[in-house]
């Protein structure tokens, strides 16, 4: 970390409000914001994959991704096609049967995403990347036995590298429990049920400001993290740096003087034009922090992942592996989805489904029109 004279963090780079032809540029994903009403139907959710598909172009073709032949265009819309089908069905089925359709959701919106960033990615079928693993299954059944498979090469192996910092796990088993504490859709379900805080700080804010030195500047991400949210996770500003190790390498604490809440700016302020591909810099900056975003209209809010490890998976790979491993277990394993049936783990089938596929499709659409998809 950066810091001045007796070890204090130096003072916070100064700037103003980034934009580019007019438009506000925001943190994410996506250089600009597509606000969101709180009240959106299904047909506002799906608009903008609905009209990817119908154009069969993206505004990733419009800022340098290979462009779509007819056969990649026509896979882009059956892809569409399948993902909203499922997504739709979602909302009305059983708990036991949530998982099922979310998992095809998510793998057919994946590939929909793949398919708009990579043509060939998405040219020959694929399997998803992610297998059972039920060697070690006893009786009595416990859900902490719950294992999958990571069985490269696959969908979620693709997806991992379009997302995030690119990290895919290596082959082998993965316990599910370790991924409960990482799922941005449903903290508060997660800390009801196991007693513990999950691995992630919440944000109060995150901004993008520039130089404001035309036709040329710098512009850089600044996060505002609550003291008190600090101290309630036992940690302090400069702690947190030691403790969340991806934001850490690419954030620094910085002097804002702010009693309420501690600032870190990215440390390398990325050059841009007024032009939307450079804009890249900042997309890349965001993903590379593996910032976790909680898109959903339930409860939209960023986090910081507490984690020693720097190569993380991707939020996005997360509810991909997360979800498939729940529809095997519907699938294959009935018997101990109903043992869960009013447990305190039961809340991943009633209620983190629909909130994670919200999420998904969200973070899928902004990460497609290169504009983020947010309540506003």
């Amino acid at each position: 970390m950066t810091v001045g004279m007796a070890g204090r963090p130096l003072a916070a780079r100064m700037g103003e409000a980034a934009a580019s032809k007019g438009r506000a540029v925001v943190p994410g994903v996506g250089s600009f914001l597509h606000p969101i009403s709180p009240r959106a139907s299904v047909a506002d959710l799906w608009s903008t994959m609905d009209i990817a598909a119908a154009a069969g172009e993206t505004a990733l073709q419009r800022s340098g991704s290979p462009k779509l032949d007819l056969a990649a265009r026509a896979r882009l819309r059956a892809y569409v096609n399948q993902a909203r089908q499922y997504y739709e069905a979602v909302t009305n089925a059983d708990p036991v049967a949530k998982p099922l359709l979310g998992y095809y959701f998510v793998l057919n919106a994946a590939k929909a995403y793949l398919t708009a960033i990579d043509p060939d990615s998405t040219k020959k079928s694929a399997s998803h990347g992610i297998g059972q693993n039920n060697s070690h299954m006893q009786d009595p059944y416990d859900f902490y036995q719950e294992h999958f498979e990571v069985k490269p090469p696959g969908v979620f192996q693709l997806l991992a590298r379009k997302s995030g910092r690119g990290y895919v796990w290596s082959a082998g088993s993965m316990k599910l429990s370790r991924l409960m504490p990482y799922l941005a859709e449903s903290t508060d379900l997660f800390s009801s049920s196991f007693g513990i805080r999950p691995a992630l700080i919440p944000i109060d804010s995150i901004r993008v400001e520039s130089s404001g030195k035309r036709p040329d500047q710098d512009a850089w991400l600044s996060v505002e993290i609550s003291r008190n949210a600090l101290k309630e996770a036992e940690l302090s500003p400069r702690l947190l740096l030691t403790r969340a190790a991806a934001f850490a390498e690419s954030f620094d604490l910085v002097d804002a003087g702010s009693d309420a809440t501690a600032t870190y700016q990215l440390k390398q302020p990325v050059h841009y034009s007024a032009m939307p591909a450079p804009l890249s810099g900042l997309r890349e900056a965001f993903d590379r922090s593996l910032i976790v975003r909680n898109r959903s209209l339930a409860q939209p809010r960023d986090s910081v992942i507490i984690s020693p490890h720097v190569d993380l998976v991707s939020s996005e790979g997360i509810t991909f592996a997360v979800m498939i491993h729940l529809s095997n277990m519907v699938r294959y394993r009935p018997h101990h989805v109903e043992e869960l049936r009013g447990s305190g783990h039961w809340w991943l089938f009633t209620s983190w489904v629909d909130r994670a596929c919200e999420n998904f499709l969200l973070a899928v659409s902004s990460r497609i029109a290169l504009e983020e998809h947010l309540v506003s």
